[in-house]
């Protein structure tokens, strides 16, 4: 996994045919269309995720010939900004607008009881927008476009940026982070919140868009999924599968294993094989004086205790390989 520090050398292992550029986008606001000029706006985005853990994380890298970050906006609107949208179980749907209200209630001014509720209840529960700053703006990285804030603040996210120029000028910037996807994510926490499970071959709903600022009004408005729908809409984001390591990067012969205990009072558990490797043969030691040479065997421990030695040895072309776990199978 990537170390988030600003050095972005822990990105050169991934292939080229994993990164999206310019040339995939769409100015579907402001007029350019896929005809964005490269010495105006040019980027690079990577998305990865690590098995076992509920994180996507990102890479953007960026150059533009005016990089605008030090005028203040109450609104929070007039500077660059990379906006990343995350629909982590793929539900689909409106996310930011509640269409269970009258949609003239949920205009953008006046804030009207409707807005406010809409809001407080609906606004990026089940998919999140962040308006990433492109560098921080008084120090905050990100707008989030929803009622929970607490999604940007580690351990939930967390972002490192490298650039050297100053406002107004031209130069590139690198950002590389993670976010957490939720399918709940209330606005009074964390607590109750319902991270999105992650595991390899799934289909997420993501998508970006960059808003791009030249000093004035904005001169770019570009996004990947071609409709500006997808800022709120988890409808009309990409499908993003979650693809397994390339071989390259895989042992070629590793044992592991995972287990569901069945009946704890009656000491039955399921156990699964997940080695990696061309494997010939499985040799299951259950730590009883029994084993097994099925691929995914059930066993029954007839001895109840928490003190458990398991181990599965696999054999094929490329050798053999242990996974031993202590103490981590249970029967009463």
């Amino acid at each position: 996994m990537p170390r988030i520090d600003g050095d972005m050398s822990d990105w050169e292992m991934v292939p080229d045919d994993y990164i999206y550029g310019t040339d995939l986008l769409n100015d579907t606001e402001d007029g350019m269309g896929t005809d964005i000029p490269p010495d105006d706006l040019d980027v690079k985005v990577t998305i990865g995720w690590v098995k076992g853990m509920s994180r996507i994380y990102f890479k953007y890298e960026a150059y533009d010939d005016f990089w605008d970050f030090e005028r203040f906006n109450p609104e929070g609107y007039l500077n660059d900004i990379f906006e990343l949208v995350v629909d982590g179980d793929l539900s689909g749907g409106p996310f930011i607008k509640s269409p269970m209200y009258h949609q003239d209630e949920l205009k953008w001014e006046p804030q009207t009881d409707s807005y406010i509720e809409n809001h407080l209840n609906f606004s990026g529960v089940h998919a999140q927008n962040y308006h990433i700053y492109t560098p921080p703006v008084n120090n905050a990285w990100v707008l989030v476009w929803g009622n929970q804030p607490w999604i940007s603040e580690f351990p939930r996210a967390n972002y490192a940026y490298d650039f050297d120029f100053k406002h107004g000028e031209s130069g590139t910037l690198r950002l590389e982070g993670w976010i957490t996807p939720y399918d709940y994510a209330p606005h009074d926490g964390p607590e109750r919140a319902i991270e999105s499970k992650l595991w390899e071959n799934k289909v997420i709903g993501l998508s970006w868009s960059i808003l791009d600022f030249d000093g004035g009004d904005r001169d770019g408005h570009v996004n990947l999924a071609h409709t500006v729908r997808m800022v709120s809409d988890a409808s009309y984001l990409c499908a993003f599968k979650l693809m397994p390591l390339e071989d390259q990067f895989l042992d070629p012969i590793k044992a592991d294993w995972t287990f569901d205990v069945i009946d704890e009072e009656r000491g039955v558990v399921a156990f699964k094989d997940e080695s990696i490797g061309e494997i010939e043969k499985w040799t299951w030691d259950f730590g009883d004086g029994e084993s097994s040479n099925e691929q995914n065997p059930i066993h029954k421990f007839n001895k109840k205790g928490v003190r458990k030695v398991i181990t599965l040895e696999i054999e094929g072309p490329e050798g053999s390989s242990k996974r031993t776990r202590y103490w981590e199978v249970m029967t009463r």
